[in-house]
């Protein structure tokens, strides 16, 4: 009897319960993009720790290196920067009983429900079977919170994806993970929105972070200081890069070193009173940094 050889594959789950805090509310993740263009779950891991820089405009030495980005930079050129700052009221949403799971209140008013952890089986359903899976959920998940505020709004959908690691790498679908951003003007306020992971099974996860907002006047005084538009705030995140690379001891010809996977005007809390309008950059090798629109310091994160 001739025996058979097995071909051994190693099984890599790119997404964990854990994932879903993150994505396009933490920071507008580079990753998470419109059901049109969905793209992989990424964990991306710094391998030193990078040491917190702040440049200032009247510091500024404008460094030749160019940077490489993978977002359409004509469209943020056009962006308008508001004027105003936000002043944030927390909203506790209480969840509906009737969906049960393990429900969880953060500070600053974040309620997230857990149902589990997602499964390892490919998923016979599609993204927009997904998304109104996720919608209908959402819908009865928390109490006062106006679902119709989503009607308009176009959902962000990531694949939570397995990997089997063998003669051939080979992928598939376990999950999807659908998120709505919280806005105001049409404008991300960072680490706010509507979060869902599931699979065929159900709902695995989902959490709301859905505060309410008003405008204030901003901190900044305009008579003295004009606003970072994103041609200058790309000057000065250049800047910074520059001498971090350097303090990591990395090639500043080399192309990850330079590569920014995203760029999005967002909404930020700078300090403990009001949310600022920022430039939020994320590099291809997992850096982050914000630049303030108002008064032009940079910063690592």
């Amino acid at each position: 009897m001739k025996s058979k050889k097995v071909r051994k594959k190693k099984v890599v789950l790119n997404s964990a319960l854990a994932v879903i805090i993150g994505g396009v509310l933490m920071g507008c993740s580079a990753n998470s993009e419109s059901p049109e263009k969905l793209t992989k779950e990424k964990e991306v891991k710094k391998e030193k720790e990078v040491k917190k820089e702040t440049t200032k405009l009247e510091d500024l030495e404008l460094s030749d290196r160019q940077l490489i980005f993978k977002t359409d930079v004509e469209a943020l050129t056009e962006l308008n920067i508001p004027e105003y700052a936000l002043k944030k009221t927390v909203k506790q949403y209480e969840v509906n009983e009737e969906v049960g799971g393990g429900i969880f209140t953060e500070s600053g008013g974040m309620t997230s429900i857990s149902y589990g952890e997602i499964r390892d089986e490919t998923v016979s359903m599609d993204k927009e079977q997904a998304i109104a899976k996720a919608n209908a959920w959402i819908h009865t998940a928390f109490n006062e919170f106006d679902a119709e505020l989503l009607e308009k709004k176009e959902p962000v959908v990531a694949e939570m994806l397995k990997t089997e690691l063998g003669d051939e790498v080979e992928e598939s679908v376990i999950g999807y993970r659908i998120e709505y951003p919280n806005e105001y003007d049409g404008i991300k306020i960072q680490y706010e929105g509507i979060s869902v992971m599931l699979d065929d099974y159900g709902v695995i996860y989902g959490n709301i972070t859905w505060n309410e907002y008003e405008k204030i006047d901003s901190p900044h005084d305009y008579g003295a200081a004009q606003k970072v538009d994103f041609k200058r705030s790309e000057e000065l995140i250049a800047d910074v890069i520059t001498k971090e690379n350097k303090e990591l001891g990395l090639d500043e010809n080399s192309e990850d070193a330079k590569v920014v996977s995203n760029v999005e005007l967002i909404f930020a809390e700078i300090g403990e009173e009001s949310y600022t309008p920022v430039w939020y950059y994320e590099m291809e090798d997992g850096r982050t940094y914000y630049v303030n629109c108002m008064d032009g310091q940079a910063n690592s994160l």
